[in-house]
């Protein structure tokens, strides 16, 4: 499982809460059979246990609560959604310029997924979504030269609507950098994994070897 990755757990799954008076809520949250979503682990004090999340809907402050559990007690697990599934549960202003940003980016070949307020939303049916909102997506690259084509790409976009893009770049070896911060041509990016965050120098994103 990887991060962004969605779990789903029984509500009496034994799990330890990270956040505080967050129980009841979670075993909620759990019993609707709604997802949880994978976070960053810290190997140091979650060892080899799970770090998954639940970000709350507008009603509830968007508070984000947190746990740890096994893996084995996982039911289920999918990858975020793909944007092309959320579209049509989104209201016309964003599902006009959603659609026209997968147009935008079919030649691309590389399917986005999303994740943040718009999936949320999507997957929960409860309201996450502001005027504000960005539209976080995942784009899964094999190289160099398909992140430098949709950095390109997004940039434009951004030019020219005004749906705001925010989101990851995932390279192999799960190494996922901000597509922002890529395009930006800075030298150096700070890279994510399940586990880890390191800043790395932008050549070595497709090395086997992290530079921490």
């Amino acid at each position: 499982m990887r991060r962004h990755d969605l779990v789903w757990l029984d509500h009496q799954a034994p799990w330890q809460v990270l956040t505080t008076g967050a129980e009841a809520r979670l075993r909620a949250w759990a019993e609707a059979r709604l997802p949880f979503v994978v976070a960053r682990r810290d190997p140091a004090s979650d060892g080899d246990q799970l770090r998954l999340g639940v970000p709350l809907p507008l009603a509830e402050q968007r508070q984000r609560l947190s746990l740890r559990i096994e893996a084995c007690h996982v039911l289920r697990t999918t990858p975020p959604p793909a944007l092309a599934d959320v579209i049509e549960g989104l209201a016309a202003p964003w599902r006009d310029e959603v659609r026209l940003l997968l147009a935008d980016t079919s030649a691309l070949d590389v399917p986005p997924r999303v994740f943040g307020s718009f999936a949320w939303q999507s997957l929960t049916g409860l309201p996450y979504l502001q005027a504000t909102s960005d539209l976080d997506l995942l784009w899964e690259v094999a190289d160099h030269v398909q992140a430098d084509r949709l950095a390109t790409r997004m940039q434009r976009w951004e030019r020219d609507h005004r749906l705001r893009i925010d989101g990851e770049l995932r390279f192999p070896g799960e190494r996922a950098v901000s597509w922002r911060e890529y395009a930006s041509g800075a030298t150096r990016v700070m890279v994510k994994t399940s586990d880890a965050c390191w800043l790395s120098p932008r050549d070595a994103l497709l090395s086997l070897q992290a530079v921490a």
